[in-house]
């Protein structure tokens, strides 16, 4: 699934008057990761994203896609988290926060990690179900597919 909406910073962009290669300058990001990004080839890393954000002076949040219900990392990405620097939010090892983001397993505090994603108690078990939908969803996929692991 993805997040981030290129069209969104393209329009953004123009509508400052700007070119990609100072977007990218003030972002500290090369031009073709801006081209990358507003084309929509690449989903950016979280960092891009939030620099892209910054440096055309928006929250991240409007760069992203409309989307009912999110998924945990499409919160974390919009907040423009790493997952390193999830698990350091709510105390546990990254790997932790990416086998959570994947819907596998439970949390012992589930109160700490929805507030580090910055969602209500109920709004993060949603978000948590459809992180395991979407990995369900993809398993389904590709074994209908007849591929492996």
């Amino acid at each position: 699934m993805s997040w981030f909406d290129g069209t969104r910073v393209r329009t953004l962009r123009c509508q400052a008057g700007i070119c990609v290669e100072d977007l990218a300058a003030a972002a500290g990001v090369s031009p073709n990761t801006v081209r990358a990004a507003e084309s929509g080839r690449h989903q950016p890393h979280p960092r891009v994203a939030a620099a892209l954000a910054t440096a055309l002076g928006v929250e991240i949040a409007d760069l992203s896609t409309p989307c009912p219900i999110l998924t945990l990392r499409e919160v974390r990405a919009r907040m423009g988290l790493t997952q390193t620097e999830m698990a350091a939010r709510i105390g546990v090892a990254r790997q932790m926060v990416s086998r959570v983001e994947r819907g596998v397993g439970g949390v012992g505090a589930p109160t700490a990690w929805a507030a580090a994603y910055g969602l209500a108690a109920e709004q993060w078990k949603r978000a948590f179900r459809a992180s395991r939908d979407v990995v369900r969803a993809k398993v389904t996929a590709r074994t209908s597919r007849g591929e492996s692991g």
